[in-house]
């Protein structure tokens, strides 16, 4: 009896153990599986935040921490020191003192904090200040492209007022960051994480890109060359 019951077991055609190739194959699956997740947990980060808190809000980090702070912010350094140098064919002595200039703007924080909170624009406090932002960087930004070379003065004004739009952006999304910080304490950290995570990556393609634009472009474009230019790299 005993020896019919031992070979009934061993005359089984399931296989006791697996073969090795399984094995391997399970492995290399759990490895896959293992980079799929590191790669899309960045993405289900920011699902949680935006549904969490606001999609608007979330984008409006992004935009003004990575492209207008990070992206932005380290072009304009750049090329405003090859646009003194020469476009206006300044003293390095004097650039030093229109650089100091253009902390102006971020000293007054305080004030455009002021502004925002006193006098709300159709009853909102923050959205208009973000479109008051926008068109005087716009405006500032193209005035020096399309009036060629500008006396000394205008065009410190000029930059002036992009580093203006960009401190009074700063100031609005810094006024939400610490609103829902306030209101969802548990989601604090994980919004100035996004805030360093966004200013960081923003300036490592400012600062990777600016050299390569400053080359192929120069300090000032004039908008015929630009669009003969962007079309030839369009059609290559």
């Amino acid at each position: 009896m005993e020896t019919l019951e031992t070979e009934k077991f061993f005359s089984d055609d399931k296989p006791l153990l697996k073969p090795i190739s399984d094995h391997s194959e399970i492995k290399t699956k759990a490895r896959r599986n293992a980079v799929v997740s590191v790669l899309i947990q960045p993405f289900q980060w920011l699902q949680m935040l935006s549904s969490r808190l606001n999609l608007s809000f979330v984008l409006g980090v992004v935009l003004v921490y990575g492209v207008n702070q990070g992206f932005s912010g380290s072009i304009f350094k750049v090329v405003t020191d090859y646009y003194w140098k020469d476009v206006q064919q300044v003293q390095p002595s004097v650039v030093q003192l229109y650089m100091g200039l253009y902390y102006i703007p971020w000293v007054m924080r305080p004030i455009w904090g002021l502004f925002t909170d006193v006098f709300p624009i159709k009853g909102y406090k923050r959205k208009p200040y973000f479109v008051v932002s926008g068109v005087l960087g716009l405006v500032s930004a193209i005035a020096i492209v399309v009036l060629g070379k500008l006396p000394a003065a205008l065009a410190l004004s000029c930059l002036l007022g992009v580093s203006a739009a960009m401190a009074i952006a700063d100031v609005v999304i810094d006024a939400c960051i610490a609103t829902n910080s306030i209101n969802i304490r548990s989601l604090a950290p994980d919004i100035q994480s996004l805030c360093m995570v966004c200013s960081s990556a923003g300036a490592l393609v400012g600062y990777a890109t600016s050299g390569v634009f400053v080359h192929q472009l120069g300090p000032q474009v004039e908008p015929l060359h630009l669009f003969s230019h962007v079309f030839r790299t369009c059609s290559l």
